[in-house]
């Protein structure tokens, strides 16, 4: 999406962001040609214009960012910053080319001593991803209606079944009981008609 308001940008100012002039290519409408696109005076917002333009404007959308849609997942990325004393040397290359071709007033010494006022004077951010895999986190009911409706069978049936052995063993028990305590009063009564008869 940012590569195309960058081409929306370039057809209507003839110039991109000034802020993202570490990735400046833009591929012209229409074509499959890349060009480097110069950047924008930071006075001149024709490039914060253009971004809203595309925007807000439904045709324009249409016609540069017809592919573009909303995120259906979303990645979050732990940011772990790191630093160190300057830019290392394959960027300040790159750097010192950068500022050559800008109209950024150098020092008198810059031939000799760029180096060092590279290191001085500019920052270098690198964003390194930590690692490619992406761990994605999927929520699952862990049962279902019709396992909660056959656990609450289940358990019901369980605790009938428990309770109904209990009860016929508390039967049982009153039947021993009773029958043990008539066997006695037999045998206490067959005591006393015998010693009667004696």
């Amino acid at each position: 999406m940012r590569l195309n308001i960058f081409s929306r940008s370039y057809q209507e100012c003839g110039c991109v962001s000034p802020y993202a002039w570490s990735a400046r290519s833009v591929v012209l409408p229409g074509t499959n040609t890349i060009i480097d696109a110069l950047l924008c005076d930071q006075t001149n917002t024709c490039y914060l214009d253009a971004g809203n333009r595309i925007s807000n404007t439904t045709s324009i959308w249409d016609e540069f960012c017809s592919s573009c849609t909303q995120e259906c997942t979303t990645v979050q990325f732990i940011v772990t910053p790191s630093s160190v004393s300057a830019p290392s040397l394959p960027y300040a290359y790159m750097t010192k080319g950068f500022v050559e071709s800008t109209s950024v007033p150098l020092p008198t010494n810059w031939t000799t001593n760029w180096l060092s006022e590279v290191q001085n004077n500019y920052v270098s951010i690198d964003v390194v991803c930590e690692s490619l895999q992406v761990e994605n986190y999927t929520q699952e009911a862990s049962i279902s209606a019709v396992e909660v409706f056959s656990n609450v069978g289940g358990q019901t049936g369980l605790w009938i079944g428990i309770s109904f052995l209990s009860v016929m063993e508390f039967v049982e028990m009153v039947y021993r009981i009773m029958r043990s305590e008539c066997h006695a009063t037999r045998r206490a009564i067959q005591k006393k008609l015998r010693k009667s008869n004696n």
